[in-house]
């Protein structure tokens, strides 16, 4: 699977990079969550969006890969400068019942 069939030129032939314009939306904690969720999304439809094939679960596994790799270097930047996350209540705090 090539870079350019997992980040297809459409995404890229504006004057900023759809990814580039997403994130540039969003704090550093939502820009982790983007990925996250981005790598859930192709990883549990694995092969299954364009039938179960080797070749939509490669495309599935890559995709998966590249948002991984944009997490691991988005964290890095990150660190080098000196930028830390805030903890978050977790998504189940939100919905106890309170008492």
């Amino acid at each position: 699977m090539t870079k350019e069939q997992v980040n297809p030129d459409y995404y890229k032939n504006k004057s900023i990079e759809t990814y580039d314009a997403i994130v540039s939306q969003l704090s550093p904690l939502e820009v982790i969550g983007y990925h996250r969720s981005q790598i859930m999304k192709y990883t549990m439809r694995f092969g299954e969006k364009h039938g179960e094939t080797i070749h939509s679960s490669l495309m599935d596994a890559s995709k998966a890969h590249w948002y991984s790799e944009k997490l691991i270097q988005y964290m890095n930047d990150l660190k080098t400068k000196g930028i830390d996350i805030e903890p978050t209540t977790n998504i189940e705090e939100l919905f106890k019942e309170k008492k």
